[in-house]
């Protein structure tokens, strides 16, 4: 049996989940009566509420951005139209995030990472803009968004234990089992470009290039996340 500890436990950022990315360290709560340190224990608080103003700003931010930008997709993954509403709402939550970290860097744990992801990821939606046939490339990639709001929401919102189930179970199948697939299925369209246009040297190139990168990201976060839940769970006992 855990016993119970005269501060509450740390709160589980997003830095601890997407390879220390995100938020600043939390300052230690003052002490709390027995009671409320039961409700918090019990996921009666929201882990919110002990974040910074400006942490939690951002995390707003993304859970309303992100569940527009999801609906989107999803709506042109099952229709096939309104790519066009879709691109663009995509295209203005990365550079309204990058608007927003470089303002305020301190709402992220690693501004410079989130910079750089979000500027990357900027360009290379450039390419089904310009190439209505890899629409769906784009769309397939963009469904790893699910994840990241189940990661925030489980965060904000730490008494509806069904978001922590949907993020991990949504973690291995986006980002350990989707993202590895996408690059063998970018390498084929790479493939096929080549043989329309007679080069290997076209945009399409750059595809399974850059979803090699990505998917070696989310491995490098997978191995972070699991060492630290593995350091937790050695903690309690």
């Amino acid at each position: 049996m855990v016993a119970l500890r005269e501060q509450p436990p740390p709160v589980e950022t997003r830095a601890d989940v997407l390879a220390d990315m995100v938020v600043c360290a939390v300052p230690a709560s003052p002490r709390k009566p027995a009671k409320l340190q039961d409700d918090h224990q019990t996921g009666a608080a929201t882990v919110s509420q002990g974040l910074p103003t400006w942490v939690r700003y951002h995390d707003f931010w993304n859970l309303a951005a992100l569940a527009v930008l999801n609906a989107l997709n999803f709506f042109c993954l099952v229709t096939g139209r309104n790519f066009s509403a879709f691109w663009y709402t995509t295209m203005l939550y990365f550079l309204g995030d990058l608007v927003f970290i470089g303002a305020v860097p301190s709402c992220v744990k690693s501004p410079n990472v989130l910079l750089a992801h979000h500027i990357i990821s900027s360009l290379y939606i450039l390419i089904p803009h310009h190439y209505p046939e890899y629409q769906w490339c784009m769309s397939y990639c963009m469904l790893v968004e699910i994840n990241t709001w189940f990661l925030i929401a489980k965060r904000t919102w730490t008494s509806v234990r069904v978001f922590e189930t949907c993020f991990y179970v949504s973690w291995v199948a986006l980002r350990n089992v989707l993202y590895p697939w996408l690059i063998y299925a970018f390498y084929h369209e790479w493939r096929s470009e080549t043989a329309k246009c007679g080069s290997p040297w076209n945009p399409i190139l750059i595809t399974p290039i850059f979803q090699v990168a990505l998917t070696a990201l989310n491995c490098q976060w997978t191995y972070t996340l699991m060492s630290k839940r593995s350091s937790k769970g050695n903690k309690q006992l």
